[in-house]
Parts: structure tokens; C-alpha cells; sequence
């Protein structure tokens, strides 16, 4: 069995629990008290097929798709509000390039395949400390091989 977005899915969490500075990384877990902070959640989310794959009477149902799937992942802190912008940041560009360069990863999605980092959207929360959280967007092709599965 190989699942490609299974594959995914643990090698990002990998990834998350080996930045450095990151005090905890889950996937797929709703709840994230402030001890736990900063931290990266990874959401299983999303996962479409690519429209412009052949299609038609002749494609057999079980023939090779190339798919994106988007999960979503989170960065997450608590921090002192002048602070908080340059650390989000900071864990923003470390993640991107350990996605990015994790050869792990480029292997998976193989070479009919590619990582491609979307953007970010950040929502910070006021208080006494400050919480930030900032969604990154990637989209992971590969080729889903039903037989494989």
C-alpha cells in the first residue's frame, strides 16, 4: 500500500516536530492550550483531482489521476504583542523552507509531482498576551494510483 497523501500528511508532522523553537506539533487536534505554544497543527483538509487530466469513455476508472491536495496547517503563539509578528514570521519562513527543500518529501510526490507554497493569512486575537495564528497554504500533486492504495 502506498498512499501518497498519507505520506504526506506524517512526513509534514515530521517536519513540524523537528523546527526548531516549536514546543509541540499535532495533526488533526482542535484543542491547543497556551503551554503547548508555539506549535504547528496540520489538518488532513482537502484533496481534488486535476481537471485537466484526460477523461472520457476510454479512461478506465482505475487509471493513474494526478490529484492536489491542500491540508491546512497552522502556525500557532502567544507572545508579548511587540513581539509577536517578527516570531510568527520567523516560524513562517522556517517552515516554508523546510517544506520546500525536504527532499523526504520530493520524493513522495515524485517527479509528475510538485509542492507548491500558495500564501499565508494571519489572524491575531488581542489580550494580555498577544495570540497570533497564521494559516500557510501549500498544494502537494502527485499521481494517485488507485492500485497502489
Amino acid at each position: 500500500m502506498t498512499d501518497k497523501r498519507e505520506l504526506i500528511l506524517a512526513r509534514l508532522l515530521g517536519i513540524s516536530q523537528g523546527l526548531p523553537g516549536i514546543t509541540a506539533a499535532f495533526r488533526n487536534k482542535d484543542e491547543i492550550s497556551d503551554r503547548q505554544r508555539p506549535c504547528i497543527v496540520i489538518l488532513d483538509a482537502d484533496e481534488a483531482a486535476d481537471d485537466g487530466d484526460p477523461s472520457g469513455l476510454a479512461r478506465r476508472p482505475n487509471a493513474p489521476r494526478r490529484v492536489g491536495m491542500t491540508p491546512e496547517i497552522y502556525l500557532m503563539l502567544g507572545a508579548k504583542p511587540e513581539d509577536v509578528g517578527t516570531a510568527i514570521n520567523g516560524f513562517r519562513a522556517a517552515f516554508i523552507k523546510a517544506v520546500l527543500t525536504d527532499s523526504a518529501l520530493a520524493t513522495i510526490v515524485g517527479s509528475n509531482g510538485d509542492i507548491r507554497y500558495e500564501g499565508c493569512a494571519t489572524g491575531l486575537a488581542r489580550g494580555r498576551n498577544m495570540e497570533a495564528e497564521m494559516g500557510l497554504s501549500f498544494t502537494f500533486s502527485y499521481i494517485l494510483r488507485p492500485d497502489e492504495l
